[in-house]
């Protein structure tokens, strides 16, 4: 079967095989000594499918190559499929943080207009972007792609924190003032987790663990997540939650983990973990935050 035949069929070009032939990732069957034409058998499209699924999943040419060429098993294509599965939820983690900080840029510009010399409060949140923000938060699904992410890409010397964050007394605000100014608070709360742990540390996924409690998974030791869990405290105390509909000023309480893990399935352990460290905050009141060292 002629190159342009073969192209046709497979719904790709004659310029991408020719491509494919250069850097060894997929050979012609046959090439004309006179010519130099290519010729492709039918059966080769197999293959041809396989290079353009992962393609288009991200994967790069060379790292095809190293799949197809080499002794194909199904083990290490699940791996690879499960590598790449976590650095798509990585990057989608981070790139919903970006969406809900555009989202509110543009309430805000729609709102007051385009003011170079004007400070910008991404945390003063209106009622009807509230709901977005809560609707984005990334899941625990999504976390724990993203923290496992994280744990693939450190090494053994780096420390590794889960930090809790629980809300004190949040069904009261439900229940005094009702749903809307609860999702109001929440959303408050995400961006101030969110802003803090993005200013002070470099690898970091935060999802919503259950209810008013958020979670959060990074490369940090005991001394950076401390600075890190008082800043949100400070954020907490200083944040006027009035301005967002509730008149009782809310509080937290932290707990964190530090140590290191090396799977999902550590990292759900010191998830659950966490829970004990969190009930050691709850004990000191609104505000308090409860670190600890751990090991699997």
């Amino acid at each position: 079967m002629k190159i342009g035949e073969f192209a046709v069929q497979n719904n790709v070009t004659a310029k991408m095989l020719r491509h494919y032939d250069e850097i060894g990732l997929l050979k012609p069957s046959a090439i004309d000594a006179e010519t130099g034409y290519r010729s492709y058998d039918p059966s080769q499209s197999h293959l041809l499918n396989w290079i353009v699924i992962l393609k288009n999943l991200d994967f790069s040419l060379t790292e095809i190559k190293e799949l197809i060429n080499g002794p194909v098993d199904s083990s290490i294509i699940v791996h690879q499929l499960i590598r790449k599965r976590i650095e798509i939820s990585s990057l989608l983690n981070e790139h919903i943080q970006k969406k809900i900080a555009i989202d509110r840029l543009i309430t805000i510009i729609e709102k007051e207009g385009f003011d170079m010399d004007k400070k910008i409060d991404l945390l003063h949140i209106e009622q009807s972007a509230a709901h977005e923000i809560k609707k984005n938060i990334p899941n625990m699904e999504m976390f724990l792609e993203a923290a496992a992410g994280i744990t693939a890409s450190c090494s053994s010397d780096d420390s590794l924190s889960v930090f809790r964050f629980d809300i004190s007394h949040f069904k009261q605000v439900n229940d005094d003032y009702g749903f809307e100014v609860g999702d109001n608070v929440i959303a408050s709360c995400y961006q101030i987790i969110e802003a803090n742990v993005r200013a002070g540390l470099t690898q970091a996924a935060i999802g919503r663990a259950d209810g008013d409690e958020f979670i959060v998974f990074a490369i940090a030791n005991h001394q950076a997540i401390t600075r890190v869990a008082q800043s949100i405290v400070d954020d907490m105390i200083a944040f006027d939650f009035n301005s967002i509909g509730c008149p009782k000023q809310m509080g937290c309480y932290i707990g964190a983990l530090v140590g290191s893990v090396r799977s999902i399935a550590e990292i759900r352990k010191v998830i659950e973990d966490s829970i004990e460290t969190i009930n050691e905050a709850r004990k000191e009141g609104p505000n308090s935050i409860a670190i600890e060292s751990y090991k699997l």
